[in-house]
């Protein structure tokens, strides 16, 4: 059982890392791969910066679960991470967006393409792509809602969705990333001659967005 099992660990890990390669190398995707990677780091930073930036918010709100044990419990895992997230070093500055004579123009068009995004999101056939999806899409926008909404942080009204949905949305950020890194392991111990992992976090600090 213990040789099946490994073997059968092997053969998922030689597909996973396969699939990953196919999708994201460079010369699988006209050098185009690395720049996805690049974007999920981008909003797993943007949606890091809005959770962190709500904590005043988390530390007011009151999330109700039908039991009041499980009500402060729910509370204080959420305080509690999210000031663990205070410990990342601060690479997002949501005040370099969006500035300059054409900031209301490149705002306007960037909202336009989220619209689109969330309206395509409706013409997924499979059922738990356009769920995940969506989730992702609205974890996005409220994201986007608390780094640009104008006023106090706690003054800000979030509903329940908005807030299921920004902390699922970071939650799988956090596993992709988290799989990425798994897969850059196990294809450099496959392949030697891999060229080093670029930062994905270069481009994204204070003085370079």
């Amino acid at each position: 059982q213990w040789y099946q099992r490994r073997v059968r660990q092997a053969v998922v890990s030689t597909q996973s890392t396969g699939e990953f390669s196919r999708r994201f190398l460079p010369e699988s995707t006209d050098g185009e791969g690395p720049h996805w990677l690049k974007n999920l780091y981008f909003v797993y930073l943007l949606e890091m910066r809005a959770l962190t930036k709500a904590l005043p918010l988390w530390r007011v709100t009151e999330f109700y679960t039908g039991d009041t044990t499980e009500d402060e419990q729910t509370k204080m895992g959420v305080v509690g991470t999210v000031e663990k997230l205070l410990q990342c070093p601060d690479t997002f500055d949501e005040a370099e967006l969006f500035k300059g004579p054409a900031a209301g123009e490149i705002l306007g068009e960037f909202l336009t393409h989220f619209r689109n995004i969330t309206s395509i999101m409706d013409c997924v056939t499979c059922d738990k792509c356009r769920l995940w999806g969506k989730i992702q899409i609205r974890g996005l926008g409220t994201a986007l809602k608390i780094l640009f909404s104008p006023g106090p942080v706690t003054e800000l009204q979030l509903d329940r969705g908005e807030i299921q949905t920004i902390f699922n949305a970071f939650n799988q950020l956090s596993h992709s990333l988290h799989y990425v890194q798994e897969f850059r392991k196990q294809m450099e111990t496959t392949s030697p001659h891999l060229p080093p992992s670029p930062n994905p976090f270069s481009g994204f600090g204070r003085n370079e967005l």
